[in-house]
């Protein structure tokens, strides 16, 4: 179990590494809010899903999935390109951690370090990769039965209002 305050505290580190990244990334003014959200959110799914399972391809590959789909609704929403918050939000995902054990393993020559490590960084961008064709399908399929059936996505979308005068 993961204490209450490490969480908060992995979850505001989340934020402002994912803003940081999105200032790179060259983000500019209010998007780097959602940016940051989206990182944070990320990594708040990513916990709760260590809660649930142990096994690393599915919590990373739902947190993945969260990471995408959040992007994914947020460029719909504001018009922007979905990378300007999908990159920003799988930052708390990446296995920085794995990938430098297990390159420490190879040059100490370490096969347990190495093979540990390496197999859990192997999972964990695995989990990202099957998370985010999982999310860019769905994305994909709900952007072509919009532009199929625009009658009633006017209907359901918040925005429909604003769509239909265009």
């Amino acid at each position: 179990m993961v204490e209450t305050m490490e969480v908060v505290r992995l979850v505001v580190l989340s934020f402002f590494a994912s803003i940081g990244f999105g200032i790179v990334f060259r983000i500019r003014g209010l998007d780097l809010i959602p940016a940051g959200l989206g990182g944070a959110l990320t990594r708040f799914v990513y916990i709760m899903m260590m809660q649930v399972t142990d096994v690393r391809l599915m919590y990373t590959t739902v947190a993945a999935v969260f990471a995408a789909l959040y992007g994914e609704f947020l460029a719909n929403a504001t018009k922007d390109p979905s990378t300007f918050f999908i990159y920003p939000s799988i930052i708390p995902l990446i296995p920085g951690d794995l990938f430098y054990y297990t390159m420490l393993g190879i040059i100490q020559s370490d096969a347990q370090m190495f093979t540990t490590n390496g197999s859990q960084c192997l999972l964990a961008l695995a989990g990202m990769s099957i998370g985010f064709v999982l999310a860019s399908t769905v994305a994909h399929h709900v952007r072509m039965f919009a532009r199929r059936h625009p009658k009633v996505v006017n209907v359901v979308h918040l925005g429909g209002q604003k769509a239909a005068k265009k």
